[in-house]
């Protein structure tokens, strides 16, 4: 009502201020604006400090300060500017609180509040005209100070007129009528209001609103025994403590409980919940209640006497909880109540169950073995689908029968009715299984093979309340297992024994304490060029009729095997010699004579056949059979293919063979270990021999401290496709070598240093891309680097070595034919040969001073090589007298053990070769 009525006053003092100005015109609306901003600022000024001195927001202060600046704003709305209306106001709402304050504190009635809201604010806003009015607007012709002068003189004679005459009226009123109330009515009454004095009873009524406003159910107030308010009070007192045994008694249930519990409404609104609950929940009362409980449980609230499972995600995870719900108390915040339990692990372990059930129902049904169950006394209880397919019996026909009529076995060796094993595992109370495969009898009177086991069902308390049998059909896995068994000893494309077997029989005919057998390896000749003309379907049509025919040639007792690809192994058991190697010449005439017939086109073939001696006993290891008996074909292939070779142990040609076959592995090994060593001989001239600016590089291999030369491992670097690594490795050795030494060196003569590539290395397309690179990466003065290729190997890809000679000249790489003259068609193909150099064959140099003959070819050579621009360079040179007799020839260059023996690189040069 008090705010109602200050806002009927702020609307009436519009008409009042802007009324004042006795006409309606521009001046209106700016006095209506400063009473606007005056009153506004007065109330938020006297607020906040009000809030500051009180700590709460006062709304008398409030009031107060609406009218102060209404009363500050009064005397100068027409004549102040807006900012000093607001100013005006601000103080004035200030200067009512403070008059406020001063006023409780000196204990002085004021009822109706006029002193700080119209007389403190009046007397101000009476100054602020002269203080803070234009002095434009006011026109008195007067400054601010004399202004504030007059205006203070005006608020003076004001304030002597109202009080003294006031005085007079009212104290001569007084003696004819009392007009001030008594002082019991004043301590009742407008001290109260005035200055906050309190009585008993009023304390009382204090103390329990502000009980019921914190909730404090046990809260005591002060009684005195001796009043009828302390009475009151200590009876409250009673009740309050009685009232809190009984509610902390709850709450020690309530929170103790691990069951949740919730209250709420009629209307569905959450009013409490007890830390049961709020732990199923995963929440926290504070944040909760006020909300709706079908919010929390996310679901529709069940009806009184109801229960409701309930899935709620938390933070530990998925709970399944159980809500009934009761009605409590009608028209009270606990109208419904709802009992919460967590029924996770009661779920868990129902779904645990019904899963492991249905599973085992599951799996008995489709389980892939066959599966029966009997009762004690050996009576068909269940059947599986596959037990009902490999018996031939139903479940609803076996039921009730006994297991050994529908589950019959038949010992697969004696053929004689065996064990039930169900009856056994009930005559025994102990698991059977049984390793060996028998016959199941089905009802139709069928035989598959089976294997099975069996085990004791018992109860809880350890008897035996029946037995489960298990069984596997395994006619399918002995089939396959067969098969297997076959395919794993046996080629596939012809049906013979394969390797794997033939090396296996063969190590068990060597282990025999007694017996002479031979063994035969044949590897078949011409057979690539079927393959590469008609393709390996035409291949492989070949191989099995040769392989038909091989069986007609050999005796029942002999192992015929294919070995793979073209090669044959043949075993004659309990065989001499003599008539091995007959009927290996009987198998080699009828290969000899055979002709394969493929879309129009025929073929023949011939073998190539080793035989080998074996004396059993142990003496002979399977490596040793096998190697001879290769070493042996080898040679036949070497004699001339198409034969039979009988091996002897000190047959020079096989020593050989086999000593080529030891190289492989070492060489391999020193490619791996990087055991190969560059050594370097001198090239002089034949003018000047002591003008050396050409060396040859050569390679040896170091084992053991021990150095071989490239005759001892070579030729088995070339048959067994190990020479392209070979010049691989001396290639980039060399190009490093020398990068590293003209770096070190600088500019200077350049010397001309030869490198030898082998055929197989010229046929190898990535080899010479390789190389191209490698010399581009070296960087090498033009003429450094000349690469020797023997005449042979030229001749044989004259154009691969033509395109790889061009292109390797435009890096700056010379060429030397070397090995010249030991063909028959050299002078032929020189012309297409773009090299620098022609290495005369040092068969033709070693007697040059003695044979006239190859004086006249080394003469020839040199006169073509001359005539064409090419240097002779001319091998072996060893004696004084053939470097005499190449100088009256002509001969460029030489090199031999006359002019230098190879030395290490290391010892050429200052340049520093990797450890090793």
């Amino acid at each position: 009502m008090a705010m109602l009525g200050v806002l009927v006053l702020f609307v009436g003092w519009f008409g009042f201020n802007g009324g004042s100005t006795l006409a309606f015109d521009t001046t209106v609306p700016g006095v209506l604006i400063n009473t606007v901003s005056a009153a506004v600022a007065g109330v938020m000024f006297a607020l906040l400090l009000g809030w500051k001195l009180r700590g709460f927001a006062e709304v008398l202060y409030a009031l107060n300060g609406a009218i102060a600046g209404l009363v500050a704003i009064t005397a100068g709305a027409h004549e102040l500017t807006v900012s000093a209306a607001i100013v005006t106001g601000a103080v004035g709402g200030i200067l009512s609180v403070l008059a406020s304050e001063w006023l409780l504190k000196y204990r002085i009635d004021d009822a109706i509040g006029a002193i700080p809201a119209h007389l403190i604010p009046g007397i101000w806003g009476t100054l602020a005209v002269g203080l803070l009015g234009d002095p434009a607007r006011l026109d008195t012709g007067l400054g601010w100070l004399a202004q504030s002068g007059i205006q203070l003189l005006g608020v003076i004679v004001c304030g002597v007129w109202a009080f003294g005459l006031s005085w007079l009226l009212l104290g001569g009123l007084g003696r004819l009528i009392p007009l001030r109330v008594t002082p019991e009515a004043e301590e009742m009454g407008l001290n109260m209001a005035e200055h906050g004095a309190r009585t008993e009873l009023f304390e009382l009524l204090d103390s329990m609103r502000q009980h019921e406003e914190r909730g404090e159910i046990g809260g005591c107030v002060a009684a005195d025994p001796f009043t009828e308010v302390g009475q009151i009070a200590a009876s409250y007192n009673r009740v309050s403590a009685a009232l809190d045994r009984a509610v902390t008694r709850t709450q020690v249930i309530m929170r103790n409980l691990r069951d949740g519990v919730l209250t709420w409404r009629s209307d569905g609104v959450l009013t409490a919940l007890n830390p049961g609950a709020e732990a199923l929940f995963g929440v926290t009362a504070r944040d909760v209640v006020g909300m709706p409980v079908d919010a929390l449980i996310r679901t529709r609230i069940p009806a009184p006497g109801q229960r409701r499972e309930l899935r709620i995600r938390t933070a530990a995870g998925i709970r399944a909880l159980e809500l009934q719900v009761s009605e409590g108390a009608s028209g009270s915040e606990a109208e419904f109540a709802g009992m919460v339990r967590d029924i996770t692990d009661r779920k868990r372990v129902e779904e645990q169950l019904n899963r492991e059930r249905e599973l085992a129902q599951v799996t008995l049904a489709s389980i892939g073995d066959g599966v029966i169950t009997t009762d004690e006394s050996g009576l068909v209880t269940f059947l599986n689908a596959e037990a009902e397919r490999l018996t031939g019996w139903t479940l609803e026909a076996a039921k009730g029968l006994p297991v050994g009529q529908i589950y019959s076995l038949i010992d697969e060796a004696s053929n004689r009715q065996a064990d039930n094993t169900a009856r056994q595992v009930l005559a025994s109370g102990k698991p059977v299984v049984c390793l060996d495969t028998r016959l199941l009898v089905a009802r139709d009177g069928s035989q598959r093979a089976v294997q099975d086991s069996a085990a004791p069902i018992r109860s809880r308390s350890g008897y035996t309340v029946g037995a489960v049998v298990i069984f596997q059909d395994k006619t399918q896995t002995r089939e396959l297992t067969r098969k297997l068994n076959y395919q794993a000893s046996h080629d596939a494309l012809t049906g013979l024994v394969n390797r794997r077997e033939f090396e296996h029989r063969l190590q068990m005919m060597l282990l025999q304490p007694s017996g002479i057998h031979v063994l035969c390896y044949l590897d078949l000749d011409q057979f690539k060029i079927v393959n590469d003309t008609c393709g390996h379907m035409a291949g492989d049509e070949l191989l099995r009729q040769l392989s038909t025919m091989l069986r007609e040639q050999v005796r029942n007792i002999d192992l015929l095997a294919r070995l793979g690809g073209d090669e044959f192994g043949i075993v004659f058991c309990n065989c001499k010699l003599a008539d091995a190697k007959r009927i290996a010449e009987s198998i080699r005439e009828a290969i000899d004579d055979f002709r394969f017939s493929w879309k129009g086109r025929t073929f023949s073939l011939g073998v190539s056949v080793g035989l080998v001696e074996l004396d059993c006993g142990g003496s002979v290891t399977l490596g040793d059979a096998l190697g001879a008996a290769d070493a042996a074909c080898y040679a036949a292939k070497e004699a001339g293919r198409n034969r039979v070779h009988v091996y002897q142990p000190d047959d020079r040609q096989l020593l050989d063979r086999h000593g080529e076959l030891q190289w492989v592995p070492r060489l391999q090994a020193a490619l791996d270990q990087d055991r190969l060593r560059l050594y370097a001989q001198s090239i002089a001239s034949v003018a000047d021999p002591t003008s050396i600016h050409h060396h040859e590089i050569l390679v040896r291999l170091e084992e053991n401290g021990r150095l071989y030369a490239p005759g001892s491992f070579m030729p088995s670097a070339e048959r067994y496709n190990l020479i392209g690594r070979i010049d691989r490795w001396v290639v980039r050795n060399t190009l490093a070598w020398l990068s590293d030494r003209y770096r070190c060196k600088g500019s200077g003569a350049i010397d001309t240093w030869s490198v030898n590539l082998s055929g197989a290395s010229l046929s190898d397309e990535r080899f010479c891309e390789e190389l191209l690179l490698w010399v581009e990466q070296a960087s090498l003065p033009p003429g450094t680097i000349c690469f020797e290729i023997t005449e042979s190997t030229a001749i044989a890809q004259l154009s691969t070595a033509t395109l790889l000679i061009r292109r390797l000249r435009q890096r700056g790489c010379r060429f030397a034919l070397d090995d010249f003259g030991a063909g028959l068609s050299s002078f032929a193909y020189l012309r297409q040969l773009p090299v620098e150099y022609l290495k005369i064959d040092g068969a033709f140099i070693k007697d040059i001073d003695t044979d006239p003959i190859n004086r006249a070819m080394v003469e020839a050579i040199n006169t073509v090589g001359h005539t064409m621009g090419l240097k002779t360079i001319a091998e072996f040179v060893e004696t004084p007298a053939t470097m005499a007799q190449l100088s009256r020839l002509g001969i460029d260059l030489a090199q031999g053990y006359l002019i230098d023996r190879p030395q290490p690189l290391e010892t050429l040069s200052d340049v520093r070769v990797m450890p090793r």
